[in-house]
């Protein structure tokens, strides 16, 4: 996928952001909705919260989004804060789109709260599908088309597309863009083993990720699933969905066209950042899917073993480049917080990564906002 440029673009007159465009699916064919009627009915949901410059620019991608034909499409927002902090942001999206727009406040804090507003909204107006995406992401113009063409030749009731990591605007330090081509790396092997497996339709019980995702609502509706709330300050909440909607005989699906990317801030680009992130993810991952003492503590071993090993040879290794020690030191926290989830998993420990106390991590950078 090409590099995708986030910044906005004032010189784009607001008429030209949102031209509503009718075209087909790269299915060629006119989608159904799922009773057979001749319109499809999208919300297109995003959550957000304290990331104003982050939303405008996913705004402005949705506004020239490429509409699929035969679709009726609205969006559905949910600010998750006590007071609207946006609300400008998405008049002034409203103003330059023909579809409804709606702001809901969610006072709760937590992901999976915002979450279910938005989908009981979708439900409660009876859309045939829900999007969602995050509010540091950009779309492709085809995302939405993708999407739906292979919900729909595919008859997927939870589709998931490719993420793609970007630079913040300005120069990086070696190390962050040491960090950032690991992401980068890491999405694009994502990206491909799920893309191959979506070839020989082997995707069918992947887990799909809010960040790029597509729900049938009708299979809500008969397996009357919401996000799990406990999850609010682990993360997470999308993940136990995705393999709740599996373990209901939901049918799971990879869509390798419809892409998006993801801005990374410098304060995700540090060490300490990339640590956490990976320890509370593999914490949250196994205890849910219940690795088992044994299993969890022989593979933190190994990973601690594999880690130290690198360490070891790190002053060598960048004694002869200092760009391959800087690739290698990323290897050695990415190894060790691996392990240390393992443990933690093992030992019972939660995953904050969402709590109050961390919040600063998931806010905007200034520099970033600029």
């Amino acid at each position: 996928m090409p590099r995708v440029d986030l910044r906005l673009n004032p010189a784009i007159p607001a008429a030209t952001l949102a031209p509503v465009r009718l075209t087909a699916g790269p299915s060629g064919k006119r989608l159904q909705t799922n009773q057979g009627a001749d319109w499809v009915r999208i919300a297109v949901g995003a959550i957000t919260r304290r990331r104003p410059e982050g939303l405008r620019r996913l705004l402005e991608s949705l506004a020239r989004m490429e509409r699929p034909e035969g679709t009726e499409i609205a969006f559905l927002f949910c600010e998750n804060d006590d007071e609207s902090r946006v609300s400008e942001v998405v008049d002034a999206f409203r103003q330059e789109v023909a579809e409804p727009v709606e702001l809901m406040l969610e006072p709760t804090k937590g992901i999976p709260f915002a979450r279910n507003r938005v989908l009981t909204a979708a439900l409660e107006q009876g859309f045939d599908f829900l999007t969602f995406v995050d509010d540091d992401e950009v779309v492709e113009p085809g995302w939405l088309a993708n999407l739906l063409a292979a919900m729909e030749t595919r008859k997927l009731d939870l589709g998931g597309g490719p993420v793609d990591p970007v630079a913040p605007d300005g120069r990086l330090t070696p190390m962050q863009q040491a960090i950032l081509d690991d992401l980068i790396a890491r999405a694009k092997r994502e990206a491909d083993g799920r893309a191959s497996l979506a070839q020989s339709d082997g995707d069918q019980t992947v887990d799909v990720y809010t960040n790029n995702w597509c729900l049938r609502l009708a299979a809500v509706r008969e397996r009357n699933l919401y996000f799990d709330t406990a999850t609010a300050e682990s993360g997470g909440e999308d993940t136990k969905f995705s393999q709740d909607m599996l373990a209901l005989d939901s049918r799971n699906g990879w869509v390798p066209g419809a892409w998006v990317a993801e801005a990374q801030t410098r304060r995700r680009l540090t060490l300490s950042y990339q640590y956490r992130r990976m320890r509370d993810q593999t914490r949250t991952r196994s205890q849910r899917e219940g690795f088992g003492r044994k299993k969890s503590l022989k593979n933190a071993s190994q990973r601690y073993t594999e880690a130290l090993a690198l360490l070891l040879v790190l002053p060598a290794i960048t004694l002869f480049s200092r760009r391959r020690g800087r690739e290698t030191l990323v290897r050695i926290v990415r190894k060790a917080a691996l392990a240390a989830g393992l443990v933690g998993g093992t030992l019972g420990m939660r995953s904050y990564h969402y709590a109050a106390g961390n919040e600063a991590m998931h806010l905007e950078d200034a520099a970033d906002a600029s």
